[in-house]
């Protein structure tokens, strides 16, 4: 019961755009499977596109299946090219354009998930949505192995590593 409290006041808090002054956020970046992930998946190719997160930039969404990524741009003092992946979700059986759609609903949502509101609203003016369009049938294994390369702060549940990773290669 406390950490609901905790939860929907800091969810209340970003909303309003409060943040504490000390926040971390911690990328595990795991290399070893990042070189296995092209075995891990097949040799499915990703053809990564983006876009500032924007309710302007939904026409650029398309409407089919695949995997996502929010990410924030650093800004100074570091280059513009680097990004920090904050949360990694899919798109199945619903569409990209439709998930897209459904995170300005969660920004203002006390009761949405607490990391991704907080993400949604710290980062406003440097977040940005990557996708790769899939296969359906591609969507839920490419989503679980790169949770399993990076786990984004943001990400609330990631699958096993050793019973998805061992899988892969059978």
């Amino acid at each position: 019961m406390p950490g609901e409290l905790y939860d929907v006041a800091t969810q209340k808090d970003a909303i309003q755009g409060y943040f504490e002054k000390e926040t971390a956020l911690n990328l595990q970046w795991l290399p070893s499977y990042v070189e296995e992930f092209p075995r891990a998946v097949q040799g499915v190719n990703l053809e990564w596109k983006q876009c500032p997160f924007l309710k302007a930039s939904k026409e650029l969404i398309p409407d089919c299946h695949g995997v996502y990524c929010f990410s924030v741009k650093l800004g100074n003092p570091f280059p513009d090219e680097i990004h920090l992946p904050l949360y990694i979700g899919k798109a199945a059986p619903g569409f990209l354009s439709e998930r897209f759609e459904t995170y300005f609903k969660e920004r203002d949502n006390t009761k949405g998930r607490s990391k991704v509101v907080v993400m949604l609203n710290k980062y406003r003016d440097n977040l940005f949505f990557w996708w790769t369009k899939l296969p359906r049938i591609y969507v839920d294994t490419v989503e679980e192995h790169l949770l399993m390369c990076c786990k984004p702060p943001c990400n609330e549940q990631v699958p096993s590593r050793q019973r998805l990773w061992g899988r892969a290669f059978e």
